[in-house]
């Protein structure tokens, strides 16, 4: 390598990390931030929860922020270079385009490899922890499951009454257990307490403290006994069991997994089949604008930013659009939808190599 050609790698690698940086907390202030930031405003959840939904959501986003990082920066670069007429004085000492942009589709496609193991293993858990985030989140807002001065039905077997809730804690709590004809034979007053958490929101525990306890007798309650904690196991309302992932939040061996599933069942692979190709072929999309990019970026001899910028998110809206048409035919076997998806790498490479050509052999 080249002194001409680290310098052109160095100056893509950078502008490229700051493009990344960018387009992260855009896509980020897209998802967690909306959902999540007015809860934080309104001090309805911890600041650490936001964090951790942010952590988890980190690598969902970056396969989506790496191709459009590469873009922005080879057509930044190439265009500055060539607005300068760096590029005529390195043609003139006799380097190609192409010979200088090798180390640069060499880094493109190693972030490429990179993307395809994201997508294909990290991207579709990191979603089901940030999924399991939101389910934390939404649980512990405060009307949502224990509101104040109401009869809640929701818990099976149990009657509670909660007289004043306060962020994560419970007040003037009453529990009444219900017997096989749904009459109360036991009754618990708690002075606080609070609703525990766990496994995402597949599981609750309610924590009493300061517990009196009563059993229904022939003349009233009775005195049944004190406890200094007590802690009951409840199923959160309208859940039978974990959540079971979509296609889009599957692990690639779970991908596979439920191919083999619906083949033996006799039913349509082709939503599978879709998500597999995705997988890779959105993988190498860092390639194919690294590819495209360079000899645009030469080209447009333009130094501004905002023109760069504006040209690759038109690329990547038309990459996007082939990924989307492929979705939208999932359950058409008939029109191959899972092909679909390599088409933008097809289109994006083989204008790109065109244009390398036309770079180093046109007029």
């Amino acid at each position: 390598m080249n002194t001409l050609q680290r310098y052109l790698l160095g100056q893509v690698v950078a502008a490229f990390c700051m493009a990344v940086l960018v387009f992260v907390f855009v896509l980020l202030l897209g998802n967690v931030l909306r959902e999540v930031l007015t809860l934080l405003v309104r001090h309805e959840v911890r600041p650490a929860l936001v964090l951790e939904a942010l952590g988890f959501l980190l690598p969902y986003v970056a396969p989506f922020a790496l191709p459009m990082g590469i873009l922005t920066a080879t057509l930044l670069v190439f265009g500055r270079f060539s607005a300068d007429q760096e590029l005529t004085a390195a043609r003139a000492g006799g380097f190609s385009l192409t010979g200088l942009a090798a180390p640069i589709l060499a880094f493109g496609l190693l972030l490429s490899l990179l993307s395809v193991a994201i997508n294909a293993e990290w991207a579709p858990r990191s979603r089901v922890a940030y999924k399991a985030v939101l389910a934390q989140v939404g649980l512990q807002m405060a009307g949502n499951l224990i509101p104040e001065q109401q009869y809640i039905h929701d818990f099976p077997g149990l009657v509670l009454y909660v007289g004043k809730h306060t962020r994560d804690r419970l007040e003037e709590i009453l529990l009444w257990k219900l017997d096989a004809q749904d009459r109360a034979e036991f009754r618990l007053r708690a002075e606080t307490g609070r609703l525990l958490i766990e496994d995402g929101g597949d599981r609750l525990r309610l924590e009493l403290h300061d517990v009196v306890a009563a059993r229904r007798g022939s003349e009233g309650w009775l005195p049944a006994g004190y406890a200094r904690t007590l802690v009951y196991e409840l199923t959160p309302p309208n859940r039978e069991g974990p959540r079971r992932p979509k296609l889009s939040e599957m692990t690639w061996r779970q991908l596979r997994q439920e191919l083999d599933l619906r083949r033996q069942q006799g039913v349509d692979i082709t939503p599978v089949r879709v998500q597999l190709h995705q997988r890779v072929a959105f993988g190498f999309a860092c390639f194919s604008f690294c590819l495209v990019g360079i000899p645009l970026g030469a080209r447009l001899h333009r130094r501004e930013t905002n023109v760069s910028v504006g040209i690759a998110l038109a690329l990547v809206a038309l990459y996007f659009s082939f990924l989307l048409l492929a979705g939208a035919w999932d359950t058409r076997p008939e029109w191959h939808p899972h092909l679909v998806v390599w088409l933008p790498n097809l289109l994006f490479q083989a204008a790109g190599a065109w244009l390398l050509w036309r770079a180093d052999h046109g007029p």
